[in-house]
C-alpha cells in the first residue's frame, strides 16, 4: 500500500507548524516567567521595554516571511539587534527608533524612566487655527492716498 507522497507533505508542514508554535509558547511562558523575577536593571537607569517591543514585534517580523537579515537591513538595524529585542535585552535608543518607527509603533509606549524620576510635563494645548489671535501692527492696514 503506498502513500500519496502529497499526504506526507502536508503533515510534515503540519508537525512543522505545530512545532514552531510549541515553541512559541514555550518563548512566552519563559518571557513571562522573567518579567516576574527581578529586572535586568535595578531601575536606576532610563531603559526601554525590550520584552515588550519583541513581543509587538515578533508577529510582524514573521508575517513579513522575508529574512532577519533583510529586514533588519530595510530597517537600518543589525540582525543581532533584533536577536537581542526579541531576547528582551537593551539596545541603544536609536536602534529601538528605528524598529519603532519601521514597525507603525510609538517608541515612549516602551520607555522606562528611571526610579525616582519626576513625572514629565504636559504640553501645552494648542489651540484650534481659528482661535489664535494675532497682537501684532499689520502693514496692510494703513491707507495711502
Amino acid at each position: 500500500m503506498s502513500t500519496d507522497t502529497s499526504i506526507l507533505r502536508g503533515m510534515a508542514r503540519l508537525r512543522k507548524a505545530l512545532e514552531k508554535r510549541m515553541r512559541m509558547d514555550d518563548r512566552a511562558e519563559e518571557l513571562a516567567a522573567r518579567e516576574g523575577a527581578r529586572p535586568i536593571r535595578s531601575g536606576t537607569l532610563a531603559a526601554f521595554d525590550t520584552a515588550a517591543l519583541g513581543r509587538r514585534l515578533r508577529p510582524m517580523l514573521e508575517f513579513d516571511g522575508r529574512g532577519w537579515r533583510v529586514l533588519a537591513d530595510e530597517i537600518g538595524v543589525t540582525s543581532p539587534d533584533l536577536s537581542r529585542v526579541m531576547a528582551g535585552q537593551d539596545i541603544a535608543t536609536g536602534k529601538v527608533f528605528a524598529i519603532c518607527d519601521w514597525a507603525g509603533l510609538d517608541a515612549r509606549a516602551f520607555y522606562r524612566p528611571p526610579l525616582g524620576a519626576p513625572k514629565p510635563r504636559k504640553r501645552p494645548r494648542r489651540t484650534r487655527r481659528s482661535q489664535r489671535v494675532f497682537h501684532g501692527k499689520s502693514t496692510e492696514t494703513g491707507v495711502r492716498g
